[in-house]
């Protein structure tokens, strides 16, 4: 089921999660985004409502609550549900006939896989999907494109896909951003062509309160052997390494990888502490 636990809300309202109607956003347009729930905690909720809210726009949508309104909601179904880890989806659903009127606003807890020790350890397998989505900057659901990269995954037994355009240059994960590493750098594919995930950005933060050079480059598939390291970034995944992608193999004890993952959870850390002793709004 998409929707789980005991309640979820709809437009602002409580409800039993038996009656959730999973074809509610089948026509028209959604944005939405997917928070992960640590310690009880909505981690980096502020850029994640930015970021819906910047999707609504570039798809000429307006949004009618309140970030604080969403925010709180979501605290309330936490706190109904007694749910301490997980994912909560946020999901704003518009008026097929008149798009831009808001329809339906859902927050919900969805089901969620959180990468193992072992893959942290031993990194994962990706494999390449072409395809080119044609507002990257806006978290829309992109049905054709995610079954796409649904079949690759499953057919080749894949942990993800690597979307890679006409020209062979290599924008995002299917669900992810992707990086690499050279010497002591961090390289990533130019913000402008790819969804600016909220894990982007913090390592972006971290590099920079670290020193550590981050460079937004086009990065063609065939250039990618020359890096030393390859991780993908997500709500789910944080920081998590690349053992493989298509044929190339990477190397996952990278010293910097090690220390990116140890800043990354040493970042949630302190959001989770800064969170948990600042009053409630």
């Amino acid at each position: 089921m998409e929707c789980i636990q005991e309640f979820y809300i709809h437009n602002k309202t409580i409800k039993k999660s038996i009656d959730f109607d999973e074809q509610v956003y089948v026509s028209g347009i959604s944005v939405y985004e997917i928070i992960r729930i640590e310690q009880a905690i909505p981690l980096f909720i502020e850029d994640h409502l930015l970021r819906i809210y910047n999707s609504a726009k570039l798809s000429g949508l307006k949004i009618i609550e309140s970030d604080k309104e969403i925010e709180n909601k979501v605290r309330e179904l936490i706190q109904i549900n007694k749910v301490n880890t997980g994912k909560i989806k946020i999901l704003i659903h518009f008026n097929s006939e008149n798009s831009n009127l808001e329809k339906d606003l859902l927050i919900y807890f969805t089901s969620h896989y959180f990468p193992t020790l072992s893959e942290y350890r031993n990194g994962v397998q990706t494999g390449i999907c072409k395809a080119v989505r044609t507002n990257p900057n806006a978290k829309i659901h992109n049905t054709l494109t995610r079954q796409k990269a649904n079949h690759i995954i499953a057919e080749k037994k894949l942990f993800e896909v690597i979307l890679v355009d006409n020209e062979g240059y290599i924008t995002e994960g299917s669900r992810s951003n992707v990086f690499y590493i050279l010497g002591e750098s961090i390289i990533t594919p130019p913000m402008n062509d790819v969804l600016s995930g909220i894990t982007r950005k913090n390592i972006q933060h971290i590099c920079i309160q670290n020193k550590i050079p981050f460079i937004e480059k086009k990065i063609h598939f065939n250039d990618v052997t020359q890096f030393d390291a390859m991780f993908l970034s997500g709500t789910s995944l944080k920081v998590l390494p690349v053992r493989s992608f298509d044929e190339i193999k990477f190397e996952v004890n990278n010293n910097m990888l090690i220390r990116l993952l140890k800043f990354y959870n040493e970042h949630i850390n302190s959001y989770i502490k800064r969170k948990k002793t600042s009053p409630a709004s």
